[in-house]
């Protein structure tokens, strides 16, 4: 867990106009909750915000807020929520949620994939990127920036799932399903695309000799009266 400082001061204004005129003075509206404290709206620098943000492989990160003309200097603080304009991108608000070191949290946790599948590099395979974000209770100070799956080893048909990285992070719990898949190497296009031809040959093959069949069938005896 890295030492991330943040400035910000308290905002009294609130609704569309107070947002317009925070962007106008390069600054983002925000919101501190948590610990059973009333929640506190403020201010933060846009561009130093923007910086952190985009320097972390989640925004689902710790920092200390140090809010100005107030006693909380030092407020350790759980990246919840970040919302961006959705044509420009650009940061509209921000939740933060009051953390203790002393005391677990819920987080998502990103799944980075490194290295290059076998069965892609050597049988053209298709390597699909399963969920991208996994969730975790843990300490804060336990929290990964990220977990990395290498698929350099696996082959067409293989799959990492959850269950098979549990080990690697004992002090971490996982929330989600331990068979959620983070990876899987699908067969070449052009091979998924004959095996659907192929079955439909085999099914119109079969087809056609269930009707050469029936027309050999001898035709049944006439009722007796």
């Amino acid at each position: 867990m890295n030492d991330i400082k943040l400035k910000s001061r308290i905002r009294e204004e609130t609704g569309t106009k107070m947002t317009r005129k925070l962007r106008s003075k390069g600054e983002v509206p925000g919101v501190l909750y948590g610990h059973r404290v009333e929640p506190i709206n403020l201010t933060l620098p846009e561009h130093e915000l923007w910086h952190i943000l985009h320097s972390a492989t989640s925004e689902h990160l710790i920092l200390t807020l140090d809010i100005e003309d107030t006693a909380e200097n030092d407020v350790l603080t759980l990246v919840r929520d970040v919302q961006h304009h959705p044509v420009t991108g650009d940061i509209l608000h921000v939740d933060f949620q009051r953390i203790s070191l002393t005391e677990k949290i819920k987080v998502g946790v990103p799944i980075i994939l490194s290295g290059t599948a076998r069965g892609v590099k050597e049988f053209g395979g298709v390597l699909d990127h399963g969920v991208r974000e996994v969730t975790t209770h843990c300490m804060p100070k336990q929290i990964p920036e990220s977990i990395e799956v290498d698929v350099s080893d696996m082959d067409i048909g293989d799959s990492v799932h959850i269950s098979d990285i549990v080990g690697r992070y004992p002090e971490l719990e996982f929330l989600d399903d331990s068979n959620v898949t983070l990876a899987h190497v699908s067969p070449p296009k052009k091979l998924e695309i004959f095996k659907e031809e192929l079955e439909g040959v085999e099914e119109a093959a079969a087809g056609e000799e269930g009707a050469v069949e029936k027309e050999k069938e001898p035709a049944g005896e006439g009722e007796e009266s």
